[in-house]
């Protein structure tokens, strides 16, 4: 064979295993590269929180039945407090309201003037601490109503020693005319109470509900 044709014959199988070796190489490189960690960017901790974090509700929140949940509320620093402080006051002197009726009604008249006393002074009592309460608008209802009844009840034990000191028939009846005023005005009062309740109110040891005479 001539020398011309085998130089350039010569060159192909050299040229054909480079081919092969950088295609070889490549594959490599590719693999290798399908085991590294990727260096892709993540989100940001903000974006994720904003992927997570639910809208803002204007209204009250729902339970898992779909039924609204009560709103809580605040209220100024130490009304809770004074309130329930206040309401015990209130509590008794309903109680007392009642009793001093009963101990008539039993003819233990020493028992009934006791009776009659504590509720003219625990009733001006609760009066007086309703009156320091801070301001609040979301109790001014609830707070003039019982108010309203510690004045009722105030009177009414008044009347009840009137008639307890010389047994006169006049103050007893008008001592029970309060007292009918009082049940009267006692509903309207538990269901503001109830409201107060509904946004998150307690009183330990006390009931956010008054007894009706």
């Amino acid at each position: 064979m001539p020398d011309s044709i085998r130089r350039s014959a010569s060159p192909r199988p050299a040229r054909r295993a480079v081919l092969v070796m950088l295609w070889a190489a490549m594959i490599v490189t590719g693999a290798y590269g399908c085991l590294e960690p990727t260096t892709s960017p993540r989100p940001s901790p903000s974006l994720i929180e904003l992927d997570f974090t639910p809208p803002p509700t204007t209204g009250p929140s729902a339970n898992a039945e779909g039924s609204p949940r009560p709103t809580l509320v605040s209220w100024p620093i130490g009304w809770d407090v004074a309130f329930c402080g206040a309401l015990s006051e209130v509590v008794t002197a309903q109680e007392l309201v009642i009793d001093v009726e009963r101990a008539i009604d039993e003819d233990a008249n020493r028992d009934a003037m006791g009776l009659a006393r504590e509720l003219t002074l625990v009733a001006t009592g609760a009066s007086q601490l309703l009156a320091e309460l801070p301001e609040w608008g979301g109790a001014g209802e609830v707070v003039a109503s019982l108010a309203a009844l510690m004045d009722l009840g105030a009177r009414a034990g008044t009347e009840y020693e009137t008639h307890l000191d010389n047994n006169r028939r006049p103050p007893l009846r008008r001592a029970r005319a309060l007292r009918r005023e009082i049940a009267d005005a006692v509903p309207a009062a538990n269901e503001q109470l109830q409201v107060l309740a509904d946004v998150g109110l307690s009183c330990p040891g006390t009931p956010l509900e008054l007894e009706s005479p």
